[in-house]
């Protein structure tokens, strides 16, 4: 996929007149529009109905000092994200050694056997939530459920829009330049 931009030539012009500090500022900044739209995208697309994941997406900026590249980057924090996003493959689950149930004997405090384990699983060894389900469970994996990449496949033309609409306003509106001949628009080619 590729994205024609009118009026970045224009832009880049203006942007040169400006000391590389405000510069590289602008355009942390107007990146960090422009991941916002796909962050948007984003979270709209989330598969699950928790709250937690939805909340947990980030917006960064940066600029690269050694060559003056400015990158944005989405991130969901939520530790499932990576799961829902590209799914799971089957996967056995078994407790730690640490964690396993004991009993009290008249000899003392034991570690209970791997054979008491499975027969005892309801006071067992594996928890899912408050519940005891035995020593091992093979779980079936999940299906992959993307919702970033699609994010960023249907909404990158309009956040490379808003990146360059941003830059417009902000020379114009804090920086007093004038940009009123610059058109910028996005389309796919």
């Amino acid at each position: 996929m590729s994205i024609k931009v009118k009026g970045l030539k224009e832009l880049a012009q203006v942007m040169h007149e400006l000391p590389d500090k405000l510069a590289n500022n602008v355009m942390r900044s107007a990146m960090a529009t422009g991941a916002r739209v796909v962050r948007d995208e984003a979270k709209r697309n989330v598969p699950v109905d928790q709250g937690a994941l939805k909340k947990s997406f980030d917006v960064s900026s940066r600029v690269d000092k050694a060559n003056g590249i400015v990158t944005a980057k989405v991130k969901a924090t939520n530790f499932k994200a990576v799961w829902i996003e590209y799914g799971t493959a089957a996967h056995w689950i078994s407790i730690d050694p640490a964690e396993r149930p004991t009993k009290v004997t008249r000899r003392g405090i034991r570690k209970v056997g791997m054979k008491t384990l499975n027969n005892m699983a309801k006071a067992g060894s594996l928890r899912i939530g408050e519940h005891f389900i035995g020593a091992s469970v093979a779980h079936p994996g999940g299906r992959a459920q993307p919702y970033m990449r699609p994010a960023l496949d249907s909404k990158a033309q309009e956040a490379v829009a808003a990146v360059g609409n941003y830059m417009k306003k902000r020379l114009t509106t804090k920086h007093g330049l004038d940009t009123s001949g610059i058109d910028v628009e996005a389309e796919e080619e």
